[in-house]
């Protein structure tokens, strides 16, 4: 019965799987892992109070149900009770693991919960201590340059992200058939997503590659993986996005941000969007992929928001939009390069640490690499500030850094800084 009930679910049957895991807990009513089933089939049901209320008696009566404490942390609206959830999925995770009752890969789900919970100092001595236990030493090697990184050294984790892969890590798994990127569906979950944020009175524009698409060809650009939309920040701070997210039933918070963050990471109608949150800083408009110094970073000349007409939708845009681009893209936006990559090469890069760049210049030629275009990996190593070296069983690949990015970048620290 156990097993139908979760092929149902598997299945995306959430009704005829919701009946199996009633009828197992008639049976057996202190089956947790059914009244886990239960949770599950309710919340895909769009029951989110009553599947909140099954997850609760779950780790009320079995406290190391890290998955459990993780389905709370999704769905619950309340962020107390989303902070303390996650950190329940890291302490339950931890004392298995502690007990020998872990298996092997459940240790990377212990290091990446911890960062999750912010706890990246213990799960740095967490990974070090246990990394005989680890299903293999490229793993531990990449869960520790993401700790390292989540702490702010940039240049550990980049090391540790080279060892990673030098023993051939399994970062990016075998590339798998993926649905084409639709424009059209891009363009019906930004409608989407804005009437959201409008009724919580946010406004949103179209930022970064999402802009350069409308901007360029009328629509999303049809190689995209993803949208891109800004809020700009008023005078009285930042608007609370993440209680956006949180307390909309279809949309999922990822359990690593916290309110205050700038930038977010959703998934709606099935299609990727990356929210940014444009804040006033020292005379220009910054925005980021956090809030840590050295990490990527960008800053823009101070811009206002316009309607713009496209396919027949009015949107919101940046109301300069060629100097944004220009500054995000450089000069030569209107063309396209497969290789360009704004983490690593845009001008509106401000204060990035060298090895950060480096870092996702490694971590982004590696999957180009996995996925067969060797081009675009080499592209992308060549804009690292650092030397880096690619390396999988059998090949190598190593580039020097730019010359002029490289002196480009330091150049713009010391003019930053008045130098």
């Amino acid at each position: 019965m156990q097993a139908l009930a979760v092929a149902w679910l598997r299945a995306s049957h959430p009704a005829p799987a919701l009946a199996c895991f009633d009828q197992l807990l008639s049976i057996t009513p202190q089956d947790w892992q059914a009244q886990h089933g239960r949770g599950l089939a309710l919340h895909a049901l769009q029951d989110r109070t009553a599947a909140l209320a099954a997850f609760r008696a779950v780790v009320s009566r079995h406290p190391d149900a890290w998955r459990t404490w993780g389905s709370i942390a999704d769905i619950t609206p309340h962020e107390a009770e989303r902070v303390q959830a996650v950190q329940g999925a890291a302490d339950s995770l931890l004392r298995l693991c502690s007990t020998g009752e872990g298996e092997p890969r459940r240790h990377a789900d212990c290091a990446n919960v911890l960062l999750d919970a912010h706890r990246g100092r213990e799960a740095i001595a967490f990974i070090t201590s246990s990394v005989p236990r680890f299903k293999d030493a490229a793993t531990a090697q990449e869960s520790l340059a993401r700790a390292y990184y989540e702490l702010g050294d940039f240049r550990e984790a980049l090391r540790y992200k080279q060892r990673a892969l030098s023993m051939g890590c399994p970062d990016v798994p075998a590339p798998r058939p993926q649905p084409r990127f639709s424009p059209d569906a891009a363009v019906g979950a930004l409608s989407g997503i804005g009437k959201i944020l409008n009724s919580a009175g946010i406004s949103y524009f179209l930022a970064a590659g999402t802009l350069l698409g409308f901007h360029r060809e009328g629509a999303p650009l049809a190689y995209d993986r993803d949208v891109d939309i800004g809020i700009l920040a008023n005078g009285f701070g930042s608007p609370d996005v993440a209680r956006v997210i949180r307390d909309h039933p279809a949309l999922m918070l990822s359990r690593r941000a916290r309110p205050g963050d700038r930038y977010f990471a959703i998934v709606f109608q099935g299609i990727a969007i990356d929210i940014f949150v444009y804040e006033p800083c020292d005379g220009g408009l910054h925005c980021g992929l956090g809030r840590l110094a050295g990490d990527v970073a960008w800053r823009f000349t101070p811009f206002g928001v316009k309607t713009a007409d496209f396919q027949g939708r009015n949107w919101h845009i940046p109301d300069d939009p060629e100097r944004y681009l220009t500054e995000t893209y450089g000069p030569g936006w209107q063309t396209t390069d497969a290789g360009f990559a704004s983490v690593l090469s845009s001008p509106a890069l401000f204060r990035v640490d060298p090895y950060v760049r480096a870092y996702y210049a490694l971590s982004r030629a590696h999957k180009s690499r996995v996925s067969g275009d060797e081009a675009k990996a080499r592209a992308l190593l060549r804009q690292s500030p650092v030397p880096v070296e690619l390396t999988d069983p059998g090949t190598s690949m190593a580039l020097p850094p730019c010359a002029d990015r490289d002196t480009t970048f330091f150049s713009a620290e010391k003019n930053e800084e008045g130098g």
